[in-house]
């Protein structure tokens, strides 16, 4: 007959070599078993606390960073799918148009110098393209070029070589298709890029934690949709990486990088984290040659398509909220609503502070607006009396006009009108630029950008005429020969005329 389970369980324990001691015993089996549960209810806590290191109070964190893709070797090689998903934005259940299946798609991490192979393949019900917003690379095919169309149920293989020596920070991708753009962006089409390197210079700061915030908002009718006619002052859902309001856990004294990048169609965010200051290091994909600091519960304006890259150290032990507060874009513009993005709580056994940077520590940049310049322009955003139609210099948007033309190597000074009673953001595709001036004050030169603010007309009592920024712009890279635009990023005025074509020319 053969042998039962128990009687060959019953042999095995008496066997020299299987338990705490030689030979077994039902004492030194209880002992085992007691162990055992002790260390599940262990593992069981650490679900709700950091039960190895902590002190026990809080909550769990829920943030999460997106996905990501790195390059190897070298390349980073990868699809991204353009295709309707069903995903959940808080309580709703929405059905959009996305990047491989999720609202927030995956971040793509590179190093200067590598090459960028990206297959878009376009099976949603639209034409759709790709651009890398901020880098400063070629705009021909099969590179960043934003005048290439890709048909529904067709793909497109760009191919994007990143310099050598190309900025270190926090970039975005996301499609650039003239009427098109707005919607598809609030859909969720947009993602983060990174061009790693930014903290080398800092050895104290290597190895902290790094977090990838992604603000987008996304408006949802009745039907679980996009509505194809959108109002950006419409009621909306802002999340952060997609989710509402998710739990951010910090110890006491810990530094954090937080990317915090505005990729949504429209929106602004006045940026307030309560109890503690964010010291900006970067700004649009460019490290700066100084820290900024933004103290505890001071507004830092993040217009449309704006990043900055900020260290963050944890407070005393407690609860802190990350928000954004209620804004409105001027007289003619619209209004947004204020919400907390994140709950912050400093838990856990406290650290020792790591020194900050300080400014010998950065990489020297070179002051642009001291510089002497080849060329000098004016440009004019404005808008009809309606507000259904934006222009750049009184003209719409037509691709197969040329509007600037500038030398390769050159420095060009623009000073950027805005005769409309609405704020609008001048960004300018491959290169970068530094703010010299708004409203006539003049800017302390901290670093370089690729998207600037430009306030409305009358927004300054005591200016008459337009708002007004002077920016000198760095068309000195050769890499940038070709065709690009400058535009309002407002998802809203781009799409309805105020973009214009540029060319770099040798």
């Amino acid at each position: 007959m053969e042998e039962s389970k128990a009687a060959r369980m019953a042999e095995r324990a008496t066997e020299p070599g299987c338990g705490i001691g030689s030979p077994n015993s039902d004492g030194q089996i209880r002992i085992r078993v007691l162990l055992g549960l002790i260390f599940l209810l262990a593992f069981s806590l650490s679900s709700c606390f950091d039960f190895w290191d902590d002190d026990g109070g809080g909550k769990k964190e829920t943030f999460q960073n997106p996905e990501e893709i790195s390059s190897v070797n070298g390349v980073l090689d990868t699809t991204l799918v353009v295709d309707f998903a069903e995903f959940r934005i808080g309580n709703r259940r929405v059905t959009a148009r996305v990047y491989n299946g999720s609202f927030t798609p995956p971040t793509l991490r590179v190093f200067p110098g590598d090459l960028i192979r990206i297959r878009l393949e376009n099976l949603i019900d639209q034409m759709t393209s790709l651009h890398t917003h901020g880098l400063n690379v070629s705009p021909l095919s099969p590179g960043d070029n934003i005048f290439i169309m890709i048909t529904p149920n067709s793909a497109f293989d760009y191919e994007i070589q990143l310099p050598d020596e190309h900025p270190e920070g926090t970039f975005y991708y996301h499609p650039h298709l003239y009427g098109l753009t707005e919607f598809q962006i609030m859909s969720g089409m947009s993602g983060t890029l990174i061009v790693e390197g930014l903290l080398d210079p800092f050895p104290q700061l290597q190895g902290i934690r790094e977090l990838v915030m992604n603000l987008k908002d996304i408006q949802i009718d009745s039907d679980g949709q996009v509505p194809m006619d959108i109002d950006p002052g419409a009621p909306t859902h802002i999340t952060l990486n997609g989710q509402i309001n998710p739990r951010i856990r910090i110890r006491p004294g810990e530094t954090q990088l937080w990317r915090i990048a505005n990729i949504g169609a429209d929106h602004y965010y006045p940026l307030v984290l309560e109890g503690m200051p964010m010291y900006i290091i970067a700004r649009d994909g460019n490290r700066q040659n100084q820290l900024v600091t933004i103290p505890p519960g001071q507004t830092f304006l993040l217009p449309v398509s704006s990043r900055i890259d900020v260290l963050v150290q944890g407070g005393p032990k407690g609860t802190y909220r990350f928000r954004t507060l209620p804004f409105n874009t001027g007289p003619v513009g619209d209004n947004y609503e204020g919400a907390t993005l994140a709950t912050v709580e400093s838990r856990g056994n406290a650290v020792d502070l790591i020194p900050l940077p300080d400014p010998s520590q950065f990489p020297p940049l070179e002051n642009l607006c001291n510089q002497p310049v080849d060329e000098e322009r004016t440009i004019v955003f404005s808008e009809s009396e309606d507000g259904n139609t934006f222009f750049i210099d009184g003209k719409e948007f037509d691709p197969d006009r040329i509007d600037t033309t500038v030398s390769v190597g050159t420095l060009e000074r623009w000073t950027v009108l805005n005769a409309s009673e609405e704020l609008h953001v001048f960004h300018i595709h491959q290169t970068d630029f530094q703010v010299c001036s708004i409203n006539g004050v003049p800017q302390p030169f901290v670093g370089y950008q690729d998207t600037v603010n430009l306030p409305y007309e009358g927004q300054d009592p005591d200016l008459e005429g337009p708002g007004e920024v002077e920016i000198v712009i760095n068309f000195r890279d050769p890499i940038i020969a070709g065709k690009f635009v400058y535009h309002c990023h407002i998802g809203e005025h781009e799409d309805n005329g105020m973009m214009a074509v540029i060319e770099a020319v040798d």
